[in-house]
């Protein structure tokens, strides 16, 4: 397949890693199709990368004897096409709201396949989770209070696991907000034993960053009480490493060292600025901009691996987990959702700002395309469907619809070598994973981008369900499909 030319790079390009179909469903036509029917912006997803992601994770366990079970990190986008994909091959679903086990129920996730991880977990969410066997990750002793008190009103057993953190890694703690003191697990484990309105399962820990042997000691440390975790759950225990598991979006990795080099000349007078007022993107004397690392070397199933061999007693992790009896699990979101995702806008005005500055104006905003870092640093993609083009290169900045000054879509400098239209549609490429829907807002009343599924290029899109969902607190049907009580 011929790689479309993108017509949009930046003024140092970090260009994007392409799947074949987001090639495909860049075909000017059926772009044009998509916009005009759900609006701009609309979200354009495919499962097939998500089940390749998945499995692999999967497979590099099975290759070393180890049992795991991914649970797709919900928070990481609210589609529910890849909630019954998951359901499909029997992965779980890892929920962070009411919202989010609710629909995990209602699309047929059985509750062995769900767990919830929410920092807040009030008793609605903790009914429905208690009702459908929903497993609960408890976070502190006023969340566990509350869940063994629901059980009990209930009349139902919870099935729950216990968040950890404070583990030691060469030498100093690891800093967490969530989760109770792994030097606390023997006592707890005891509380546990204590309480028959609780099945416990197993241990998990989120750390913060990317970093493979933080993970690989946070596994040593809890290998140690392989014993005790086997007499609390009366079989086999999981223990669960959380997300975090990175990835790659640069189809050419380097290119992230040139843009750096050619930003830091541009902070320190040496060269023409290649951001907004040569904004510093949060990089502090030379380091990191404050964006996803979008260009790490070791990803995804290859990372996993290399936690899995790191060394362990007498072995490997993966062969101290075999011999232990302890099973696997993991919650990846963005690393899951790779190549699963585009985001489309069309261009609606091109105008000169005070300064003389090109500001492309698309009819989108910055939440739709933004976690909680200052920039995204891959390049987006022109698709010429436009009429009035004038065939000259502009150089600029891609602008939003909320009325701010601050309304950047991207504050890096791009360059256009053909000009922009009216009318053309701007690509954001590898969206999916987190870039949707984490901050989407709806302020000054717009609506939220339509989400659909890319199907060939010679079929329409295909809307997914999560636009047409009933908010929770007007739809409870959990409460009247609860099965049969299973009394205490």
């Amino acid at each position: 397949m011929t790689t479309p030319t993108r017509h949009c790079h930046g003024a140092v390009p970090l260009t994007a890693r392409l799947e074949p179909w987001m090639q495909e469903a860049m075909s000017p036509d059926w772009l044009r199709r998509a916009v005009d029917t759900y609006g701009s912006p609309v979200n354009i997803h495919a499962v097939a990368p998500f089940q390749r992601n998945m499995a692999r994770f999967v497979d590099v366990a099975k290759s070393r004897g180890v049992q795991l079970t991914p649970y797709f990190a919900r928070k990481a986008n609210k589609c529910l096409s890849f909630v019954t994909s998951a359901r499909d091959y029997g992965w779980g679903v890892d929920t962070a709201s009411e919202a989010e086990v609710v629909q995990a129920i209602d699309a047929g996730v059985r509750g062995g396949r769900i767990v919830c991880t929410a920092a807040i977990k009030q008793a609605d969410m903790i009914d429905a989770c208690i009702g459908h066997g929903a497993e609960i990750m408890l976070d502190n002793h006023d969340e566990l209070a509350l869940v063994a008190a629901r059980a009990r009103e209930l009349g139902r057993r919870a099935s729950v696991g216990l968040r950890l953190s404070g583990f030691e890694h060469e030498g100093r703690k690891l800093y967490s907000r969530f989760g109770f003191p792994v030097s606390d697990l023997p006592e707890l484990l005891d509380t546990l034993d204590q309480m028959p309105e609780l099945s416990f399962g197993g241990v998990h820990f989120h750390l913060n960053g990317y970093d493979s042997a933080q993970r690989s000691s946070a596994l040593v440390a809890l290998l140690s009480h392989a014993d005790r975790l086997r007499k609390s759950v009366g079989g086999s225990p999981y223990i669960d490493i959380g997300g975090g598991i990175p990835m790659s979006y640069l189809e050419q990795p380097d290119q992230l060292s040139t843009f750096l080099d050619a930003h830091d000349r541009a902070l320190a007078g040496d060269a023409e600025p290649v951001t907004f007022h040569n904004q510093g993107l949060g990089r502090r004397d030379g380091g990191a901009p404050d964006a996803y690392p979008v260009a790490q070397s070791l990803v995804q199933d290859d990372w996993l691996a290399s936690v899995l061999d790191t060394p362990a007693g007498t072995g490997t992790i993966a062969q101290a987990l075999v011999s232990s009896g302890i099973r696997l699990r993991c919650e990846p979101g963005r690393s899951a959702l790779d190549g699963c995702g585009l985001t489309a806008a069309r261009v609606v005005h091109r105008k000169r700002d005070s300064e003389g500055n090109w500001m492309i104006g698309l009819a989108m905003n910055r939440t739709q395309f933004r976690t909680g870092f200052q920039e995204v640093m891959v390049d987006p993609i022109l698709i010429p469907t436009g009429a009035d083009r004038q065939e000259e290169e502009m150089r600029g900045y891609l602008t939003g619809t909320y009325c701010t000054e601050s309304e950047f879509l991207v504050l890096r400098e791009m360059v256009f070598p053909a000009g922009v239209a009216i009318g053309d549609i701007v690509v954001f490429p590898n969206t999916a994973g987190y870039l949707m829907h984490f901050l989407e807002s709806r302020s000054h009343q717009f609506d939220l981008a339509r989400n659909v599924v890319f199907a060939g290029a010679d079929a329409d899109p295909r809307p997914d369900g999560i636009d047409g969902a009933v908010p929770t607190s007007q739809s409870r049907t959990w409460q009247q499909r609860m099965p049969q009580q299973q009394l205490v």
